[in-house]
């Protein structure tokens, strides 16, 4: 590698003129990119998808961003996995075992099966090998089942050294509990240097077991002969990995993950038909009689149009300071990242400005309503152009603003246009359950309709949504817990009886207007059908200045249950009392403050609701989520309320886990359209909050990122 830089450096220095610093730059990634085996050396996982030996957990883990699925078949347990790296330092994973041959006590006569077990487990890195290029031992804290009924719940510390020379991985650690005592282990991989593609990935794994047998719940788990486990494990790719070994010295265990950096990636697929930032025509030429308005404003059109913007509308005025401004108004529904959409707004104003306007006023209409704008400068756009100043120059010079008023009483219209009337959707639809009695696994898969537009003369927004049900297994599955009835009213648990219906039905269908009222602040009203289960009304206030990392607002809603079938309503609403149903009048009402706060650095987003929810339950709601460069966003919630929900015995907090991602890592084209899904613990009544259409605060938040 010195080799090459020697000979990349120099060339760099000779040829100045048609060389730049992001040559040399790229040159170098290039480099890198050819010499993959030298500068990280992988971590490996163990059977529950931690980074770890077999059985015991290590202080490696992966990149953040990175999402991994395992299964492995350890008998007696088949175990179903997954793992994501949050942090750098912090990994996160959750098993679900099943009991194989171990009927469940109540619910395996329903059809439920063997005994399952679930729990989430985190381990925090205090120090990682790599932040030491090697040179150090990692170590790490971690607590496994700290999350369910730790039936399986151990604390370790873990201490793991990386031997580059000899591609070698040394483990010691001390557990508690499950993981009892000392353990420790090996991993070889004795082909890593050589960088063969077939070789490269096998890795030989030895370790001492200190799990607690004689504790495990599976009556046939008691048994072993060894506490030393020996396997293999096998790489394809950087992105699945196969393990096999033996373990409690008289048992075959296997295993498999796939992988993958979803926080990082540029997509699967290069976005080979999104349009390269505007080049040409370049007209500078003044507005007059060789270039009137209607020859400007069709230029401009195509062109906004060709870079995946719409254009609304265009003013132009002499501004206080007598300076001529051209003020533009443009809806973005293809680029989801602030920075694409400047980028091409730098092209296209600074290949089109006519040379007698001084300034560019840049505003972004959204959602129905004005969000942010950006000021350009004519000569600081054609110096750009000419590279004479850099992406960052421009960045600094001409940031994010508040959206202004005309500044001039009679500024002269050249162009007005109406955001789309009408739009149409078809997309896939699915509901999943875990741990019905009836079955482990609960689905209904559709497809759903979607129409939507605005409303030409007062932009307001609408939105029909129809769901047609194609194929389900709900249809044992009751909406009762038969276990631990909810005790408060159902204005969530009976979500079942209405998924189940079939046929087609109406999901959807509101009113929202959306306002901008200035100084950071916005407000919107909403009207209708907001889900399968709710209508009413809703109205919602927000504080978020441009550029700030704190948000403020107020929402509420009037609400109605809708009837299981047709469109009408429902005044009453059941309740159970033990599992004795009872119907209880019922108007909906939910209203919260909201907090927000965005950790930039540490590219983490808080958001904090205090209110009462809609089973009259009082309390907080607290959401942390972390995003990624990609787009990619992981989340959890934990509720905190005066319901009083009882789950086995214990006063029961809604809270669960989620994601959403850009659909668009997976097209050739860029696109603004999210995939998300989000689970609860359980399915409960308790700290819920009925949907009320879009949200101010991810309608904004969005479009700045």
């Amino acid at each position: 590698m010195k080799r090459i830089l020697a000979l990349l450096i120099p060339f760099c220095l000779v040829a100045q003129e048609e060389c730049s610093f992001d040559t040399l730059c790229r040159d170098l990634e290039i480099v890198r990119c050819y010499n993959p085996c030298r500068c990280y050396f992988p971590t490996t996982y163990n059977f529950f998808a931690q980074g770890g030996l077999l059985m015991m957990p290590s202080a490696r883990m992966g990149e953040a961003g990175e999402l991994g699925f395992a299964f492995s078949s350890i008998p007696p347990y088949y175990n179903y996995s997954g793992r994501a790296q949050v942090y750098s330092h912090l990994e996160i994973t959750g098993s679900y075992r099943v009991f194989r041959g171990v009927d469940d006590p109540l619910l395996s006569e329903f059809g439920f099966g063997d005994f399952s077990d679930k729990g989430i487990n985190a381990k925090f890195a205090i120090f990682r090998p790599e932040d030491s290029n090697y040179n150090l031992p990692g170590f790490a804290v971690g607590w496994d089942d700290f999350l369910g009924t730790k039936a399986f719940e151990a604390v370790y510390v873990a201490l793991t050294q990386v031997v580059r020379p000899l591609n070698l991985e040394l483990t010691a650690g001390w557990g508690w509990k499950r993981i009892h005592g000392f353990y420790g282990g090996a991993t070889w991989s004795p082909f890593y240097s050589w960088c063969h593609p077939l070789l490269a990935g096998l890795s030989l794994t030895a370790e001492w077991d200190a799990t607690d047998y004689n504790e495990d719940p599976h009556p046939r788990g008691r048994n072993y002969s060894s506490r030393v486990n020996l396997g293999a494990k096998y790489r394809f790719y950087d992105y699945i990995d196969l393990i096999i070994a033996q373990v409690r010295g008289n048992r075959l265990a296997m295993g498999a993950q796939i992988s993958y950096n979803f926080g990082t990636t540029n997509g699967f697929l290069p976005k080979v038909n999104d349009p390269l930032p505007y080049r040409a025509p370049v007209n500078y030429e003044p507005i007059g009689e060789w270039r009137p308005y209607s020859l400007f404003v069709s230029e401009m059109y195509g062109a906004f149009c060709d870079q995946g913007l719409k254009l609304l509308d265009i003013h132009i005025y002499h501004d206080s300071c007598e300076q001529r401004v051209l003020r533009v108004l443009f809806y973005n529904d293809t680029y989801r990242s602030e920075w694409d959409v400047r980028e091409r707004l730098m092209h296209l104003l600074g290949s089109l400005l006519p040379c007698d306007i001084d300034e560019v006023v840049a505003v972004q209409y959204s959602e129905g309503f004005s969000i942010q704008e950006w000021n350009f400068y004519g000569n600081y756009l054609r110096q750009y152009l000419d590279q004479e100043i850099g992406d960052y120059e421009m960045a600094t010079v001409t940031p994010l603003r508040e959206v202004t008023q005309l500044d001039s009483c009679c500024p002269t219209q050249l162009y007005s246009e109406r955001l789309k009337v009408f739009d149409y959707y078809l997309l896939p639809r699915s509901h999943f359950y875990f741990g019905s009695s009836r079955g482990k696994f609960k689905y209904a898969a559709g497809l759903t309709a979607i129409g939507d537009g605005y409303l030409t003369q007062w932009d307001v927004f609408w939105r029909v949504k129809l769901g047609y049900l194609l194929f389900s297994d709900l249809e044992d599955v009751s909406d009762v817990d038969m276990l631990n009835p909810s005790q408060l009213i159902n204005v969530h648990t009976q979500i079942i009886a209405y998924e189940k219906q079939r046929g087609l039905r109406l999901d959807e269908f509101y009113l929202q207007k959306n306002l901008a009222i200035g100084c950071g602040w916005y407000a919107r009203g909403a009207l209708g059908y907001f889900d399968i289960m709710y209508s009413g009304a809703a109205a919602e206030a927000l504080w978020y200045p441009v550029n700030s990392p704190f948000a403020a607002g107020v929402n509420g809603a009037l609400l109605f249950r809708r009837t299981l079938k047709g469109l009408g309503f429902s005044d009453k609403i059941r309740k159970l009392n033990g599992f004795t149903p009872e119907f209880v009048p019922f108007t909906g009402t939910q209203f919260f403050l909201n907090l927000y706060y965005d950790w930039r650095d540490a590219q983490t987003t808080f958001k904090v609701s205090s209110g009462k929810f809609l089973a009259n339950d009082w309390g907080s709601r607290l959401e942390v989520a972390r995003y990624f460069p990609s787009g990619l966003r992981l989340f959890l919630w934990y509720t905190w309320t005066n319901g009083n929900d009882r789950v086995n015995g214990h006063t029961y907090f809604d809270k669960g886990v989620g994601f959403s991602m850009p659909l668009d890592i997976f097209f050739t084209c860029s696109s603004k359209e999210r995939f998300g899904y989000a689970i609860n613990a359980w399915l409960r009544d308790v700290g819920y909050e009925a949907p009320t259409g879009r949200p101010l605060y991810d309608m904004i938040y969005y479009e700045r990122q």
